[in-house]
């Protein structure tokens, strides 16, 4: 004779706040989840490389992204070289000796930069200059850290296709991925 047996239902109990969650409550954000992942994977593993690939391939799929990068916005503003790279489809991943220019919205950087917001979202249409190097709808820049004048700014810059709204929570997780990331890599990008 057969029975069945039913396992227990445990509540979840988050860590920040002590608050008790069912399981069936708990709803969260793909984006937020794929970040913090890929910063502990950037923060524990010995291979900084492959964590950060792995971070930057999850949080293309969360964001439907069709290029990811993580990399640094120059002093003056006006250029975003990339360090480490992950496209959609068929393209290369990896490093990224990339410099895309900025020009085109250099003032949105400035005022950005220089506010304490963590994101910003850059509309791009096909008769923008910076089309042909940026050929996406909107391309979205979180940030590490707030830099210092005349300091360059590392950055996580994603290439999406139609709108997308940033989920509440989410940039400051992307943010924290791109710090750790900033923390272990061995040579900086910019001078």
């Amino acid at each position: 004779m057969l029975c069945k047996v039913q396992a227990p239902r445990l509540p979840f109990v988050t860590w920040q706040f002590d608050e008790i969650l069912e399981k069936d409550d708990y709803v969260g954000d793909p984006v937020s989840e794929a970040a913090i992942t890929g910063a502990a994977l950037v923060r524990h593993l010995d291979d900084v490389r492959f964590a950060s690939l792995r971070a930057l391939r999850q949080l293309l799929r969360a964001l439907g992204a069709e290029r990811i990068a993580i990399g640094s916005i120059a002093p003056d503003r006006e250029t975003l070289q990339e360090a480490l790279v992950w496209v959609s489809g068929f393209g290369r991943c990896g490093e990224s000796e990339r410099v895309l220019s900025c020009a085109a919205f250099v003032d949105e950087i400035r005022d950005w930069l220089a506010s304490g917001d963590e994101a910003l979202s850059i509309g791009i249409d096909v008769r923008s200059p910076a089309w042909h190097e940026l050929p996406c709808d909107q391309l979205l820049l979180v940030r590490a850290t707030r830099p210092a004048q005349g300091e360059p700014c590392m950055v996580l810059a994603a290439q999406l296709r139609g709108g997308f709204r940033l989920p509440e929570g989410a940039a400051h997780a992307i943010s924290m991925l791109v710090s750790e990331y900033a923390r272990r890599q061995t040579t900086p990008l910019l001078p």
